[in-house]
């Protein structure tokens, strides 16, 4: 407690997933310089995972607030916009348990984390764009995707983004088992 009484926050293991970073020559993001900034906006136990904008961090601060707090740092550093979803492990453990395609290959399913809420009528242009081999589930706070036709000719996975209504950054199921196994998908808190 602190002496106002008050209990003191207890810190989380995070991860925050950037979107559209390091995907060309455009829009880089060196991962060594990204644990960097996290380490300087005052996180610990700073990892990253792949070099697609996966990062692991802890901190007593709430989603919301760690979210704008690397948006704005990685604008000031790199000079251009990211959009970053951050997510508790036990969070990840909850998408991987409710996986409604378990048998799907875990390279072509597709977990899009959001950071609000799915735009009405997102469901039915979603719908419009997937072929009949594409499956989806729409849930709070992502969508899974399973993409059985693969990503590459898919207009699902084109116009994705634009069917949601709201910024979300897409990780494999294989990616998004392995953060969880890194932050520890069964903690609430460290």
């Amino acid at each position: 407690m602190t002496t106002a009484g008050r209990a003191r926050p207890v810190p989380r293991r995070w991860v925050a997933l950037l979107r559209g970073i390091n995907l060309g020559s455009r829009r880089r993001v060196p991962m060594a310089r990204l644990r960097e900034l996290a380490e300087d906006l005052g996180y610990t136990d700073v990892a990253t995972h792949l070099n697609s904008g996966n990062l692991l961090l802890t901190s007593e601060a709430v989603e919301p607030v760690l979210a704008a707090q690397l948006a704005a740092a990685l604008q000031e550093s790199f000079g251009f916009a990211v959009d970053v979803v951050v997510r508790s492990g036990a969070e990840l453990g909850e998408v991987l348990a409710a996986n409604p395609y378990p048998h799907g290959d875990p390279k072509q399913v597709q977990v899009v984390f959001l950071a609000g809420p799915v735009a009405a009528g997102a469901a039915d242009r979603m719908t419009e764009l997937a072929t009949s081999a594409e499956q989806f589930q729409l849930a709070p706070r992502h969508v899974y995707v399973d993409f059985a036709g693969g990503l590459a000719r898919s207009k699902l996975a084109v116009g994705l983004g634009r069917a949601l209504g709201v910024p979300g950054t897409s990780r494999n199921l294989r990616t998004v088992a392995a953060l969880a196994e890194r932050v520890g998908a069964g903690e609430g808190a460290r």
